[in-house]
């Protein structure tokens, strides 16, 4: 079982989160894991939520009356090591999003959430840093969420899920760049040890590295739906607490 260590996170209600997200801005890039992560926290601080049930492009989205946007960009690349190329590519994607979430405030109410799976690493967050401080950005704030088990899961019936050598590698480059993050002052969601203690949650599908899913939660309304698991819950529920700090 997985325990936070040494601390506990505050779980708020929908209207201290609706209060605590007044006027901010969210910005997600990353893959499906936080996308689910984005439509979790999106229903907290709604309440209800609107959304494509799979969003594997740009989405823009307004929440809390209008209050709270949330902007997001699909981007998944598995990537042995950070070539110039690979840092040029993640960065020019997240410029992207970054333009159409314009006007941007240089302050903390505008959050960046990033990363995924196995594609970011340590020369990624300083080159993230050098080139948000080159445009006027240097002053948002800065989550770094590490790879799940996902695609590394083992399970004897699924011959896409990794040995257990590659889970122990994916742990070892997990330490590594979330201390880099750390050292960098950059927020961090560790959503690796969660999903590694609690693997028999994880929802094989087409996609096979979830820990979530979507149902409908309205029946005469197919556009309202309701992120379900609590691996993904908690996660996110850690990533709302730690944004309604100063």
């Amino acid at each position: 079982m997985w325990i936070p260590k040494n601390c506990r996170h505050e779980k708020f209600s929908v209207d201290k989160l609706q209060r605590n997200f007044y006027g901010k801005k969210l910005v997600f890039l990353g893959d499906s894991t936080l996308r689910g992560m984005m439509y979790q926290v999106m229903e907290q601080i709604n309440g209800t939520l609107s959304a494509p049930k799979k969003l594997q492009a740009f989405g823009d989205f307004a929440i809390n009356s209008n209050k709270t946007r949330v902007y997001f960009n699909y981007y998944r690349e598995r990537q042995s090591k950070s070539t110039t190329r690979q840092i040029g590519k993640s960065w020019s994607d997240l410029w992207q999003l970054l333009k159409r979430a314009q006007p941007i405030e240089n302050n903390r109410n505008t959050v960046l959430v990033f990363g995924g799976a196995e594609w970011m690493r340590s020369a990624h967050l300083e080159y993230l840093q050098t080139k948000l401080k080159e445009v006027e950005m240097q002053n948002i704030r800065l989550v770094f969420k590490s790879p799940s088990m996902g695609f590394w899961t083992w399970h004897s019936s699924q011959p896409r899920s990794a040995k257990p050598l590659e889970a122990v590698n994916l742990r070892k480059y997990t330490v590594d760049v979330l201390e880099t993050a750390r050292e960098l002052g950059l927020d961090v969601i560790d959503t690796f040890h969660p999903t590694v203690s609690r693997y028999k949650e994880f929802r094989w599908g087409a996609c096979a590295c979830h820990y979530h899913s979507m149902s409908n939660a309205n029946p005469e309304d197919s556009k309202e739906i309701h992120v379900d698991g609590p691996i993904n819950e908690a996660v996110s529920s850690i990533l709302l607490s730690r944004l309604s700090t100063i």
